[in-house]
């Protein structure tokens, strides 16, 4: 028996706002958000590039100034990952996983393939609108060229359905 493949693309595209809340979430389950802080600003440095930077502006309100908080791409995909965890947000262990910079935001692009056992043989490729020969009908002769020719076989009267015995 042959396997069977199945390829599997998949992107999560975060928007800025839900990219800053993950971002959070990380932080303060790591212990490294500061308390009493509101978050007045956030950007993504070289959006389409390979390795965005994300900022976040804070206020803190024991001071009245203003900092920022920058992000690399490997934090910015752990936050991701676990924001994803955290909202039950499946995501396939064994896919590989990428990021893509966007002007509005960030994707996790998941990409993975899955291989089952096949239920049937190994099956040819048959060029696009050919219809495959049916069963005792000469290789190379198609159904059209069959019927036309009168050389189709003809449809079987359908048989009765077997009855299963009785479990008595």
């Amino acid at each position: 028996m042959a396997n069977t493949l199945i390829y599997e693309t998949r992107r999560l595209q975060f928007p800025l706002d839900t990219l800053v809340d993950a971002l959070i979430e990380l932080e303060e389950k790591q212990g490294h958000w500061p308390s009493k802080c509101t978050v007045v600003g956030a950007s993504i440095e070289n959006p389409g590039g390979g390795n965005a930077v994300v900022v976040l502006s804070i206020h803190r309100a024991q001071s009245s100034q203003v900092s920022e908080r920058r992000y690399s791409s490997p934090m910015i995909a752990a936050a991701i990952v676990n924001y994803c965890v955290a909202m039950r947000v499946p995501i396939p262990r064994n896919s590989s996983k990428s990021l893509q910079a966007l002007p509005d935001g960030v994707a996790l692009v998941l990409e993975n393939t899955v291989i089952l056992n096949s239920r049937h043989e190994e099956l040819s490729m048959l060029p696009a609108g050919s219809v495959p020969p049916t069963p005792g009908q000469p290789a190379g002769e198609t159904a059209a060229a069959a019927h036309e020719s009168g050389t189709a076989p003809q449809e079987a009267s359908p048989e009765p359905a077997a009855t299963p015995p009785d479990a008595a």
